[in-house]
């Protein structure tokens, strides 16, 4: 039995044939959707969101039908069956494939036939359309894996994988990474919706103010990275002064506080020809975000190039190591 749930739109003019499909889908548990002109298919597609649509095949206007059905976003999984009250010519049944249709049935002469035909492709379609739930909840648990639920940016696991990925390639690149001056004290003061809406207003801006080819995702805490394409040391150092600069200008709806949010960002710029590691990268980015937090705040600081692999040194002492002191930003240990 057809599912009483399943929605057949029927287009069909022909009285003895509309009767003989009335039966059928009444006797299959189904209440059809009657086209009264050929003018209203569009319209009961929109609206009505059929599962099934049948189609007489000697309807003038059939190919047209067939094309206007497959050509709406809402249909283009639907089935669309042809029907004929008599056995039709080869090529008026392929026209109608061709256009859009997929089945074909002579309803009078072959009933049971074209029950059989209905229930399968009603059958199908539901498995279409359990494909796409478990594939659009699978795109949905992917992209909630990797988004940060806060900002809406690349959380640390998407943007670790990207600067793995782009150091593999040997793409010549840049990191920026921001923090947030004083947010500590923005929550304690205003508590933490307030710093909440600061977080967002920065990822706001950085997303909106992104360069083609860079992206940006929040790394953790307050702390925020670009990764620019296609930069030097100079060029990097400038696009974050105009990251810095424009955060510094930003007025946050609903702030308690006049104070300017203020931001200080370590620059790192990659080559292939330094031998770097990702985690060496984020090292110098992060030790050059250090020294301008340290040093006042509100402002940039470029990271020296790096060693080459020749007199690199193979050690790091821990205080100094990029785990230890994000670690410590983010309240996880402390430093002395």
């Amino acid at each position: 039995m057809v599912d009483r749930s399943a929605t057949v739109l029927v287009v069909c003019m022909n009285p003895g044939t509309r009767l003989l499909l009335r039966e059928l889908l009444h006797s299959e548990g189904c209440e059809p959707i009657w086209a009264d002109s050929y003018d209203d298919v569009n319209a009961l597609v929109e609206s009505q969101h059929p599962d099934l649509v049948i189609i007489e095949l000697e309807a003038e206007p059939m190919v047209e039908l067939c094309a206007q059905v497959r050509a709406i976003d809402v249909a283009r999984d639907v089935p669309i069956v042809l029907v004929s009250d008599a056995p039709a010519s080869e090529d008026l049944v392929a026209c109608g494939l061709l256009a859009g249709a997929d089945d074909y049935v002579t309803a009078r002469e072959r009933p049971t036939e074209l029950r059989a035909r209905l229930r399968v492709q009603l059958r199908n379609k539901r498995y279409r359309d359990a494909l796409h739930r478990v594939r659009g909840e699978r795109e949905a648990f992917r992209r909630q894996a990797a988004v940060d639920p806060l900002t809406g940016l690349l959380n640390r696991g998407s943007l670790s994988d990207l600067i793995s990925d782009k150091v593999i390639s040997g793409e010549r690149f840049a990191i920026l990474f921001v923090d947030i001056d004083h947010f500590k004290s923005i929550n304690d003061r205003f508590g933490h919706a307030t710093g909440d809406l600061v977080l967002r207003q920065v990822a706001d801006y950085l997303k909106d103010g992104m360069r083609a080819g860079d992206c940006c995702g929040r790394y953790g805490g307050e702390e925020f990275v670009v990764l620019a394409s296609d930069v030097s040391s100079d060029r990097a150092q400038r696009l974050a002064e105009r990251h810095r600069l424009a955060i510094a200008s930003l007025s946050p709806p609903d702030l308690a506080f006049a104070t300017p949010v203020t931001v200080s960002i370590g620059v790192a710029v990659f080559t292939a020809e330094g031998g770097e590691t990702s985690e060496e990268l984020l090292e110098r980015a992060d030790a050059a975000l250090y020294t301008a937090k340290s040093t006042g705040r509100n402002r940039v600081v470029v990271a020296h190039e790096p060693h080459s692999p020749s007199v690199r040194p193979t050690t790091v002492h821990p205080a100094s190591g990029f785990h230890e002191r994000f670690a410590a930003r983010q309240g996880i240990v402390k430093t002395p």
